[in-house]
């Protein structure tokens, strides 16, 4: 490609849906494919200071920005050349490891009528296939042994639907952002940091962070979040006990007196949330992602962990779905995964009235009459959250765990 047919398609890309409303990746973009047309090789902190406007003494190793953004900027590149529908004899790539643009030539060729018609017929029935896919998922249908629209609630909602028992608080997990002192709208996200006292304990090490970060004043809510609601509302407007909604972020200990609870969000959201993981022997790390599960009767330990999460678009993740005894005799429903994909599987599958039986095929010797508290772990996999795999990787029934102890808090709060 020359320089006139480059910046004629870096316009293209600039003007699609996926950047025209992100100055900030439209600017970064810009300056990449520049840099590369004159033949350079920007350097990390060249990127800081240029279009981020990081002091000379910016320093990359501490500082993630020019990182994170880097690979948002793939990821939305990828997106673009997957859902656009123009033909292109090039495509713009980031490789990993350096930030030069490179033009790469794509397979495609001209197509005549007839290959135009086949490919139109291939799309439409891919479309269906995906459209049938998020359909029957939509629907309830996850790790179910049979297909079909569930009859009613399983066991996992007997606490909440009872009579006369308390109201369910529904808590959502939304992410924990950062926003720099010295540019009015930008905003830095640090997979590390996911509360205030995240962020409390990381100007402890590190004070100069603080001058170059502040807590921001908003959050942010993945789509996850909406499908649980849609999947846990239609159950719970079967019982008189009412319900109401609330953010991880906001949600606080004196929640539990009045509450059963609801979370449903990825690990990194959990927040005040951390607290409970500990009684439910659930311990968890971030990077690289894991969830180790302790059985209290045999001290075993089984742990799960996530290698690549992400290949493109495709994602692997681990649903977990979590049932105890909260504070102050409540009950505390925990649907967690690491990524949208198993948080949006845990949802599905606890609204499942067929998710038990499907459990009972690989775990006989239980009794699922009503399992009451126990630990649920789902393999998924799938793409633009639709789930194309999910299956049952460990049961566990808990016992009635007492309340949390201060011992129980202080162990708690530092599991990572």
């Amino acid at each position: 490609m020359d320089q006139e047919q480059v910046r004629r398609a870096l316009d293209t890309i600039l003007e699609s849906p996926e950047f025209r409303d992100s100055h900030r990746y439209r600017e970064l973009l810009q300056y990449l494919v520049e840099e590369s047309i004159a033949g350079r090789t920007p350097k990390e902190s060249t990127i800081g200071t240029e279009i981020f406007g990081k002091d000379p003494s910016f320093n990359s190793k501490e500082d993630a920005t020019v990182r994170v953004y880097i690979n948002n900027l793939r990821r939305k590149l990828e997106h673009y050349y997957l859902t656009s529908s123009t033909q292109f004899t090039h495509k713009l790539t980031i490789p990993v490891g350096h930030y030069k643009v490179e033009f790469t030539p794509t397979d495609e060729k001209p197509k005549n009528k007839n290959g135009k018609r086949r490919a139109i017929l291939v799309g439409i029935s891919l479309a269906a296939v995906l459209t049938s896919f998020a359909l029957g998922y939509l629907s309830g249908r996850s790790v179910g042994p049979e297909r079909g629209r569930p009859s009613g609630p399983n066991v996992i909602w007997n606490d909440f639907l009872k009579p006369e028992a308390r109201p369910t608080l529904i808590v959502l997990g939304d992410y924990f952002f950062l926003r720099e002192r010295t540019q009015v709208s930008a905003y830095y996200r640090r997979v590390t940091i996911n509360s205030d006292e995240d962020f409390q304990r990381l100007i402890a090490q590190d004070p100069g962070f603080a001058k170059r970060y502040e807590v921001n004043n908003f959050t942010f809510l993945r789509p996850s979040a909406l499908h649980g609601l849609t999947q846990i509302l239609p159950i719970l407007q079967e019982s008189t006990n009412g319900y109401s909604t609330k953010l991880a972020s906001q949600f606080t200990m004196a929640d539990f007196k009045s509450n059963n609870v609801i979370f449903i969000g990825p690990f990194k959201t959990l927040f005040n949330f951390q607290k409970f993981l500990h009684t439910l022997g659930i311990e968890y790390a971030i990077e690289p992602s894991s969830v180790t599960i302790r059985n209290p009767e045999t001290d075993s330990l089984q742990m799960f962990s996530i290698g690549d999460q992400r290949s493109g678009s495709y994602e692997k993740d681990y649903s977990i779905i979590a049932k105890g005894s909260g504070p102050e005799g409540s009950i505390i429903l925990l649907l967690l995964g690491f990524a949208e994909t198993g948080t949006i599987e845990a949802t599905t599958a606890a609204c499942d009235s067929l998710l038990f039986k499907a459990v009972g095929l690989k775990y006989p010797l239980y009794s699922f009459a009503d399992p009451h508290f126990f630990t649920l772990v789902i393999g998924t996999e799938g793409i633009s959250q639709a789930i194309f795999n999910a299956d049952v990787r460990y049961f566990m029934q808990n016992k009635p765990l007492l309340n949390l102890s201060r011992t129980s808090r202080e162990d708690s709060s530092r599991i990572r």
